[in-house]
């Protein structure tokens, strides 16, 4: 078993798998550090653990459900609601900026590759705005491809789903602080990051970078803005919770369309065993249809700490989800 120096080492998400495991009494043992590499055996059955990979994650599969542009195709062959967009390189920057014209604003610019929500651009109202965004994700991604898209307005969920039928369900709510009549965003904000690094929850600090300034200027609002008591006052558009979004548990909220459209999502990604879909809609509690919802991305290595130890709302242990896929014979 991992010692305690070892336990606390690994990335959280692992770390919480890990915890899961060696409480079915799975031997974990550390095969290489400084890559969090791992070896769990239960009675002869030996598998390596690599984050929240295993041997039941197809490679091939995982590499193309990565691929945003590929798995929006094969999502919309399926019959599966996503948004119109096409890939370039910065060799095709020209096209690139008719092609947003031709989708019309606003549009999203994102790498074809990538997690985290690093280097996503919503709310790009005009040309200017698109080349600005265009340059940043070139600087950071190089030759590599980067997306221009749709923008759809909805809500943003997050689905993890398995092929056995079990899933949780989290609102992710964009970065946000409510006002009290005295403080500016900017004193708001540092209180919210304060507090939250105190927490033991999924929260992370709030980002306070040229996406969220953008995002306050074009709302006639800057860091010494002074919100009345009780307004809530967002800092972004996207609701991604590196940049301090806030996820809730919905799972008992959700209409079974959700549902039903997010397993269809992951049976188009042959052998993956379970997947984090990122899923947009007007109204996540009344039936889907074709214009009310959007699935965004299919995120083969999903992060589990957000619904275990979620913003707001009780946890869903998803990690015992994993667990039961990975070493079905310790299934309770």
């Amino acid at each position: 078993m991992l010692n305690e120096e070892e336990l606390q080492s690994l990335h959280t998400n692992q770390r919480l798998l890990v915890i899961e495991m060696q409480g079915r009494g799975i031997d974990i043992i550390s095969l290489d550090g400084t890559i969090e590499l791992l070896e769990a055996s239960y009675n002869g059955h030996n598998e390596f653990l690599l984050d929240r990979d295993s041997s039941i994650v197809p490679y091939l599969t995982s590499v193309i459900s990565g691929d945003k542009l590929l798995a929006k195709t094969l999502l919309r062959r399926a019959g599966i609601n996503v948004n119109e967009g096409l890939a370039f390189t910065r060799n095709e920057i020209n096209d690139s900026l008719l092609y947003a014209q031709e989708l019309g604003f606003p549009v999203v610019v994102k790498p074809n590759f990538g997690s985290h929500g690093d280097n996503v651009h919503i709310d790009l109202n005009n040309l200017c705005d698109v080349k600005e965004a265009i340059d940043q994700v070139v600087w950071s991604i190089g030759n590599r491809a980067f997306l221009v898209e749709q923008q759809f307005d909805g809500n943003e969920y997050r689905v993890f789903v398995t092929r056995e039928g079990s899933y949780a369900v989290l609102y992710r709510d964009p970065a946000h602080v409510v006002g009290n009549g005295q403080d500016t965003l900017e004193k708001l904000v540092l209180d919210e990051n304060t507090s939250r690094n105190l927490r033991t929850n999924s929260l992370c600090p709030i980002s306070v970078d040229s996406q969220a300034l953008r995002f306050l200027a074009r709302n006639d609002m800057n860091l010494h803005y002074l919100p009345e008591e009780g307004k809530k006052v967002y800092l972004r558009h996207n609701s991604n919770i590196a940049d301090g979004g806030v996820c809730e548990n919905y799972t008992d909220r959700v209409h079974p369309s959700v549902i039903d459209i997010s397993r269809k999502a992951l049976e188009v990604f042959h052998g993956l065993p379970y997947a984090g879909i990122d899923f947009m809609t007007v109204d996540v509690e009344t039936e889907q249809t074709a214009d009310s919802y959007r699935v965004i991305e299919v995120n083969s290595v999903p992060g589990i700490h957000m619904h275990m130890r979620p913003g707001k709302g009780s946890p869903i242990n998803v990690a015992s989800y994993i667990v039961d896929m990975i070493f079905p014979e310790t299934k309770q």
